[in-house]
């Protein structure tokens, strides 16, 4: 008949135990976590939310199409810069008058240096105006440009 190891030699195998617990639920947590609340999509922050997400997708025209026909046409050259390491997040929506003005967060990550990532981040905003049952973007942060050779200017 075998016996129950020592005390002292369970120790590493408890703690073993441990870290593979942690690590699982460390894992369920993340995939488990949920998006943000649904926006509606025809609200300023809808109309913001789905022409930042066109954009960071490569979708230049339904980005565009979001636009007015002024800022597409007052779009400077070259003002797709790489979207690849951006993140944008909604922080509040002011509405005056017939328009409404969206701030974002905008966060850059670029390789720099030897000692890798490099990180900036400042607060900017779209401006809306109304457009049938939803919003036009009628000005958008200079990274966050839909100019397209494909949109009709």
């Amino acid at each position: 008949m075998k016996s129950l190891p020592k005390a002292g030699n369970r120790t590493p195998l408890i703690l073993l135990g441990i870290t593979v617990l942690l690590v699982v639920l460390a894992l369920v947590v993340v995939l488990t976590r949920g998006a943000g609340a649904p926006v509606d999509p025809h609200s300023p922050e809808g109309v913001v939310q789905s022409y930042v997400a066109s954009l960071l997708a490569g979708d230049q025209e339904q980005a565009a199409a979001l636009l007015t026909a002024q800022a597409l046409k007052d779009c400077p050259t070259g003002a797709n810069p790489d979207r690849a390491d951006l993140r944008v997040a909604l922080l509040s929506t002011k509405r005056n008058g017939a328009g409404a003005t969206v701030l974002v967060s905008i966060t850059e990550t670029s390789v720099r240096g030897p000692l890798g990532l490099g990180e900036s981040g400042y607060e900017d905003s779209f401006t809306l105006v109304p457009r049938q049952d939803s919003w036009a973007i009628s000005s958008a942060p200079w990274p966050l440009l839909a100019c397209s050779d494909t949109a009709v200017k």
